[in-house]
């Protein structure tokens, strides 16, 4: 990861702030996050632009990489029209589990320092009552009141779109199976939080836990070994498991 702006703020090179450039070592083709992206760009998801780059520095040759369009305030704009709500990044264990009502709670660090829920925009506010109301949401509301309420403050069709997705190129290295590589965008014009996949690298056949993904069943996906309430409670909402179905055989 290149920070174009880490001296200097406001800096750009050819536009953008923040480069990333994947070797992708669990993928010798060096190819499936690049097509998987490709794909989700084609059904119109919100997805990272991709592109093969080779690197060169001072001349000399250091191989070939993907370029991922990096998930940032210049990246919300063009797809949201702003880029003033609370954007979180969230990796493991970011399960969406209720801690309590107090908004710092969610702020918790793994071992390696980082915060679960990483707030990406509005860092000097870092206020996560946004978040801590979304998931309170999630696993307190009653579940015959539970679609309602979340689809105040959730685009529930637009996760399910992307959990179609993920599942169809076999990312399993995500929220509904590994409680991690997402992203959530609060938009302000809508209200409503924005579920974005981020990482696919372990995709297309790459496996990492002994389970052949290319067979698992589409219907059950979901890690049940696991506390994801997001998609354990929706999924027992058979009006929510169509649509998700829906968009399994749409693609």
């Amino acid at each position: 990861k290149i920070s174009v702006n880490r001296f200097q703020d406001g800096r750009r090179f050819k536009g953008v702030k923040k480069i990333n450039l994947n070797g992708q070592h669990n993928d010798p083709s060096i190819s499936r996050a690049y097509f998987s992206w490709k794909w989700g760009r084609i059904l119109e998801l919100p997805v990272s632009r991709s592109k093969h780059s080779e690197l060169y520095i001072n001349g000399n040759y250091y191989g070939l990489y993907v370029h991922i369009e990096h998930i940032n305030d210049d990246w919300l704009k063009p797809r949201f029209g702003n880029d003033d709500g609370n954007l979180y990044k969230c990796i493991w264990p970011a399960d969406l589990t209720f801690i309590s009502s107090n908004p710092n709670d969610y702020k918790f660090t793994r071992s390696d320092g980082r915060r679960a829920y990483e707030l990406k925009t509005n860092e000097q506010k870092d206020d996560y009552s946004d978040i801590a109301q979304f998931i309170s949401v999630i696993d307190q509301t009653p579940l015959n009141q539970l679609e309602c309420a979340l689809d105040a403050l959730f685009d529930i069709e637009g996760f399910l779109q992307v959990l179609a997705y993920e599942v169809i190129t076999g990312h399993w290295d995500n929220y509904a199976y590994n409680k991690n590589n997402y992203y959530l965008y609060n938009d302000p014009v809508s209200g409503k939080f924005h579920f974005i996949p981020y990482d696919m690298d372990n995709t297309l056949g790459i496996d990492w836990v002994n389970k052949d993904w290319a067979q698992r069943d589409v219907l059950n996906w979901i890690n049940s070994g696991m506390n994801l309430p997001l998609v354990q409670r929706l999924f027992q909402l058979p009006e929510v498991k169509e649509i998700y179905a829906f968009y399994l055989r749409k693609w």
